[in-house]
């Protein structure tokens, strides 16, 4: 991965904007400023940063995006993507609300707490679905 530029993924629903349970295609929550000012700086380091979600990209969606100054490169994959890889764009860093992460500094979590972490967080978000 050292060819490729600096890239950071965020996800859309609970990082860039408050999320309690999808409302419909275009509905979206409040802006989140942290993670916004995040996206603009990495841009100014240099970085690609990638907008990857479940949601369409839709025009409503980048009016939102711009509306409140998000910056990124591209949604739902990498303009960057080694020819051959898969659907999942490659990135460094991905910062998502139901992210785990499984290998820091060559650390693995046991399998206990693998599943206790999957339970807490689909816990969570089959409450905000609900």
């Amino acid at each position: 991965m050292s060819n490729i530029p600096k890239t950071v993924a965020f996800d859309f629903d609970g990082v860039l904007a408050t999320y309690d349970g999808f409302k419909g295609v275009d509905v979206f929550g409040e802006p989140i400023p942290e993670t916004i000012k995040a996206t603009q700086e990495l841009e100014k380091l240099g970085y690609c940063v990638i907008i990857f979600t479940t949601r369409l990209d839709t025009p409503k969606l980048r009016e939102w995006l711009k509306k409140h100054k998000v910056a990124y490169d591209a949604i739902n994959k990498n303009p960057n993507q080694p020819p051959h890889t898969a659907f999942k764009p490659v990135w460094h860093c991905y910062i998502g609300d139901r992210a785990l992460c499984f290998n820091v500094n060559g650390a693995r979590w046991e399998t206990n707490v693998i599943l206790k972490a999957v339970n807490r967080i689909v816990k969570e978000a089959r409450k905000k679905n609900d």
